[in-house]
């Protein structure tokens, strides 16, 4: 049975609500600012995880644009101090002045000088419990991070030091995962049902905590699950918990939070389906408003009851307003990876629309399991995964497409197949929820989105950044990165700082306008990927940066000099030290940057290219591109068809001028009137007849008969005659 995706809104009475707003934190008291003092006059960089309390991630201050983009180069890199098991990094680091903050995945605080990406201060905790997405916060002189998955710290922003460390999670079955959130004093933090290898063990409660930013003393916290005892079986059940930051409405002091799955998922052996667990599972895969000040609830709206596939409701909510049904609407927007987008109202929780991304099969929002194996889609890791960006009215989505195999009391992770999954990214209009366009990826993609000016980057896991027109989905620029990606940017002035932690050269990346160097680039600039055409040839444009393209194919290597590979049809091979040649009639190599294919069948045609050495090898490591074109077959039109009555009398034609559509089927009724007397008609290219075009057969008067040939396709004057009498039987053929 489907379940419906819209459970209950629940708001406290009117004088509570009151009540709540009324009480405020010691640390408010004082001379604190409402909006920390980095926050408040680093308004133009990216002070906060996704860069404003709306969680926009809209960088409209930078000097970035589509006009300069391809002028991005590298300026520095920083190698990641500590990888974890999901790499070296899973959120962004924040940008203030000329100083950088970042975390990796093992704990790890830097700080790094914006210029030069040389460290200011290092602070290593290296610790293996940590998942992500963690990372920094920074306010009123400090920065806070989760140290390990128990433990809460403050920084010295100049020069590391630790100022205080509080304990948060008491128990190991859960842990601190979330990039905090800075405001009115308070830090806001969250715990999740796990710690490393652990995750989702029995008896987990993910719980909301705002500490004071001055002493880490906690304020408040909210359990996010509504049944102390889990539903029941707390010595089976876990479930609830924020993996993302929270935004926060500033005229109101509301703070809005995403909130995480129920478990066991699908269920066990003694209770499939999640039957340990019977109802809604309260208050997981919600969207729930908080007061800021008092952690007292608002409201909440449980979009999937009673999950079954870790599906969550994780991503960090967005503010913003549009016009539904004809009326104004300030929402706050969630999403999550059951692969669904939610608007909701702000003040009264109520959904306002919903809207599907990617790839969804009929299993995907099952209560229960039936016998066997079912496939669902999204995938346990599919959906939306990572944040989205907002900007004008527009939404912009990141999007897995991959599929999980389940029993009903298990899932089988070898049915994960990152290699063979795919990634979108969908712009949505928040007035109604209608997708604008979406653009698809052969990698996932867990890069997030963030707007540029007139741009949209994102990220695949095969570490290709890409930066869209925001308007129209139009890929404007592609960069390959050092390493796979599942981390995402911060963005200030002329540069983006892009964490790329999956690989051996896990590093933070800082990309800057007009910096010279760093590693050979190639992208496709035309055709569009996912185009398409009625021409049987495409003429496929790169632009290269970074290598001297030559034309020594073939001959000695030389550092910073080769040539390109186009490919059709095939991906570009990537062995390193041989030779990237494929079957014959699928490659070609040149120095030119640009290649036509010629006499392409109907259909889907993918077009690669590849940066390869004078010796024909590729590039170490391998720089290559491709889109996907498909040639459509030319609908079969009829020909016209034009019919011509000519008369010959009198050793002359009734006309001297025949006209007929260019490519035409022509009849030509001919009647020889002249008793005893041979005519004919015979068409040619000019006068001198040297070119025949028709020639039709003699007959003797008085005869009729009927010729038919095809008018030539090129408009123009062509010449006919009569072959018996060509000097005195003459006419123009004038096709149009």
């Amino acid at each position: 049975m489907n379940v419906k995706p819209r459970k209950s809104v629940r708001a406290l009475p009117l004088l509570m609500v009151m009540l709540a707003i009324l009480i405020l934190p010691a640390s408010a008291m004082g001379n604190v600012s409402i909006i920390p003092p980095e926050v408040a006059g680093h308004a133009k960089d990216w002070p906060l995880p996704n860069h404003d309390y709306n969680n926009h991630r809209a960088a409209m201050n930078s000097t970035i644009n589509s006009e300069n983009v391809f002028d991005l180069g590298l300026a520095w890199s920083f190698k990641i101090l500590g990888i974890g098991s999901y790499g070296g990094a899973a959120s962004n680091p924040i940008i203030t002045g000329d100083t950088v903050y970042f975390q990796d995945l093992r704990g790890n605080v830097v700080a790094l000088d914006l210029q030069s990406g040389k460290p200011r201060w290092k602070d290593i905790f290296n610790s293996s419990a940590v998942e992500g997405p963690n990372g920094p916060a920074v306010g009123w002189g400090k920065v806070f991070a989760a140290k390990d998955v128990n433990n809460m710290t403050a920084l010295d922003a100049g020069t590391g030091k630790e100022i205080w460390t509080v304990r948060i999670s008491n128990v190991t079955t859960t842990g601190i995962d979330i990039q905090p959130q800075v405001y009115d004093g308070m830090v806001y933090v969250s715990t999740v049902p796990g710690t490393s290898d652990i995750f989702y063990a029995p008896g987990g409660i993910g719980v909301i905590y705002a500490l004071d930013q001055a002493t880490g003393q906690m304020l408040w916290n909210f359990s996010t699950v509504d049944s102390p005892n889990l539903w029941g079986h707390p010595e089976i059940n876990s479930g609830g918990g924020c993996w993302y930051t929270p935004s926060i409405d500033l005229k109101t002091g509301t703070i809005y939070w995403g909130i995480s799955n129920p478990a066991p998922f699908p269920g066990t052996k003694e209770w499939p389906s999640g039957t340990s667990r019977p109802g809604p599972n309260l208050y997981t895969d919600s969207m729930m408003a908080l007061n800021h000040s008092s952690g007292a609830m608002l409201w909440f709206n449980q979009v999937y009851p009673h999950d079954l596939f870790d599906y969550d409701l994780q991503i960090a909510p967005i503010l913003a307003s549009g016009t539904v049904s004809g009326r104004h609407e300030d929402m706050v927007i969630g999403a999550g990876k059951m692969g669904r987008v939610y608007a909701f109202n702000q003040s009264r929780g109520n959904l306002l629309w919903s809207t599907e991304v990617g790839v969804h099969n009929e299993n995907s929002m099952l209560d229960m399991l039936p016998n066997g194996t079912t496939r669902t889609q999204p995938a346990v890791i599919g959906g939306v995964e990572t944040p989205m960006a907002y900007a004008d009215g527009v939404l912009y989505v990141p999007v897995i497409d991959m599929v999980t195999d389940w029993t009903s009391s298990s899932l089988n992770a070898s049915s994960l197949n990152f290699s063979t999954g795919k990634g979108e990214l969908v712009a949505i209009n928040v007035s109604g929820g209608k997708i604008l366009w979406y653009k698809k990826f052969d990698s996932i993609n867990i890069g997030a989105a963030t707007v540029v000016n007139d741009l949209v980057f994102t990220a695949t896991y095969d570490g290709s950044i890409y930066a869209l027109n925001r308007t129209t989905g139009e890929r404007v620029w592609k960069y390959l990165a050092p390493a796979g990606i599942n981390g995402w940017p911060a963005v200030a002035g002329d540069t983006i700082l892009w964490p790329c932690g999956v690989g051996a050269d896990a590093s933070l990346i800082a990309l800057k306008i007009g910096a010279v160097g760093g590693s050979p680039q190639i992208m496709i600039s035309a055709p569009n990927d996912g185009s398409t055409t009625t021409s049987t040839s495409v003429n496929v444009s790169v632009q290269v940066k970074n290598l001297n393209l030559t034309n020594k194919i073939g001959k000695a290597n030389v550092t910073g000099e080769g040539h390109i590979y186009y490919y059709k049809d095939v991906r570009a091979p990537t062995a390193p030290g041989t030779p990237a040649t494929t079957m014959a009639s699928t490659y070609a190599a040149t120095s030119n940057t640009s290649y036509t294919w010629t006499e392409l069948t109907p259909g889907l045609h993918t077009f690669s290219t590849e940066l390869v050495n004078n010796d024909n090898t590729p590039l170490t490591p391998p720089v290559t591109d491709a889109v996907n074109v498909t040639v459509e077959k030319l609908p079969i039109v009829p020909k016209a068809h034009t019919t011509i009555d000519l008369v010959a009398k009198n050793m002359a034609f009734n006309t001297t001028t025949i006209t007929v559509p260019a490519g035409a089927e022509i009849t030509v009724k001919f009647d020889n009137q002249d008793n005893g007397i041979p005519h004919n008609l015979a068409v040619y290219q000019d006068k001198t007849a040297a070119t025949q075009i028709y020639k039709g057969d003699i007959i003797v008067g008085p005869r009729t008969t009927t010729y038919t040939f095809t008018a030539p396709t090129k408009p123009g004057s062509y010449f006919f005659r009569c072959d018996v009498h060509p000097s005195t039987m003459t006419g123009q053929l004038i096709v149009k």
